[in-house]
């Protein structure tokens, strides 16, 4: 009932939009994947298009003067947009990439900062935008989508490995990878991708892939890396929960370390009504105060793959809301605030996360 409510004030509101003069072309465009997707704005998608969204389309950090863009950002966007549906803006973030992010080598800069692009990528980046064209030339047929996921897969192989196993990063200057592997950037269904595409083989992928499911919890948690060469997992003594939520959300339904965690986290959430953003892995007390929208958006996104009860992923969703501007009156309407102060990542993971709740009819 809240998104019907929305829709409707969202309507109301994009016509005095259009009475009040914002009639560019540019405005119009962003419009569009309302009518694409035959729905209304979500709230979030709202914020993005019109205070998060340059004039480029580029998807700014935060609200400063100053703007960083992150591939984390695309990637995360790309994604949405597959999963709405939404062509005509996944083809203008194809443009922002070929512009802007892709590097020579055919891996993604991980920042554009003072008007200049990174030589270093990220994995998990360029893997979700690699997958997101791929699933989107198999929605669209787009054989521009099919050869740009192809071009990111081969360089990940000839750059980002380093023992047979994809590594956190690649640094153009140095010429060379990273040795560690962050257990949150490991995406199985991304790497199922380079398989099926022919740039890595079975064993290949079964190596990479058991790197995080073969990954021993200690205390309820799983490792922060593993290194390709020592062949060991490290672990944080203070917990990054997004780290954890991201590790789990890619191991497979019904795995057993993900059965732990789900657990963990219902009864966390259950006992205290809310979520932190870090714990002491020994006690696994919080280690801060401060909550954030990306840990209950993965949690959400976590749970729904776990097949979790939906009275308790409910619960989470509304806890997540409360971090949400719904006044449409409001400057920010539709971002994830505090004060006035955002980040792209709270606004574009809730995002996700309300889309994923749509697609399952967990809520309407």
């Amino acid at each position: 009932m809240r998104h019907v409510l929305m829709g409707l004030i969202l309507c109301c509101l994009f016509i005095g939009l259009s009475a009040g003069g914002f009639t560019a072309e540019s405005n119009l465009q962003k419009r569009s994947a309302a009518d694409a997707a035959n729905e209304p704005l979500q709230p979030a998608e709202y914020f993005v298009y019109h205070h998060l969204m340059n004039d480029q389309g580029l998807i700014k950090t935060d609200l400063s003067d100053q703007p960083v863009y992150l591939s984390e950002s695309l990637g995360l966007w790309m994604e949405f947009l597959v999963n709405r549906k939404d062509a005509p803006h996944f083809q203008e973030q194809y443009q922002r990439l070929t512009e802007s992010f892709l590097m020579k080598n055919g891996l993604v800069s991980w920042e554009i900062q003072n008007g200049e692009a990174s030589g270093v990528n990220a994995l998990i980046d360029d893997l979700r935008i690699m997958r997101s064209f791929d699933q989107a030339a198999a929605l669209w047929g787009n054989s521009q989508y099919e050869q740009t996921a192809q071009k990111i897969g081969d360089a990940l192989k000839t750059y980002n490995m380093n023992n047979g196993v994809f590594t956190d990063f690649y640094d153009s200057a140095s010429q060379a990878a990273s040795k560690d592997i962050t257990l949150s950037y490991i995406m199985p269904d991304a790497l199922s991708v380079l398989k099926k595409n022919g740039i890595i083989d079975k064993e290949t992928l079964q190596r990479n892939k058991n790197i995080l499911f073969s990954a021993p919890l200690k205390n309820g948690f799983l490792p922060k890396t593993y290194n390709t060469e020592t062949k060991e997992y490290s672990y944080d003594s203070e917990v990054n929960i997004i780290d954890q939520l991201y590790a789990a959300w890619h191991l497979r339904p019904g795995d057993e370390n993900a059965a732990v965690l789900a657990d963990w986290i219902i009864h966390e959430f259950q006992t205290n009504g809310k979520l932190y953003g870090r714990y002491l892995a020994d006690t696994k007390k919080p280690a801060v105060q401060y909550e954030s929208p990306s840990v209950y958006a993965l949690a959400i996104m976590f749970l729904t793959k776990q097949n979790a009860d939906s009275t308790v992923i409910k619960a989470i969703y509304e806890r997540m809301n409360d971090f949400e501007i719904l006044d449409p009156t409001k400057t920010y309407y539709g971002g994830y605030m505090s004060g006035n102060e955002t980040h792209s990542f709270d606004n574009l993971l809730p995002l996700l996360a309300e889309r994923k709740l749509f697609d399952e009819n967990i809520i309407q």
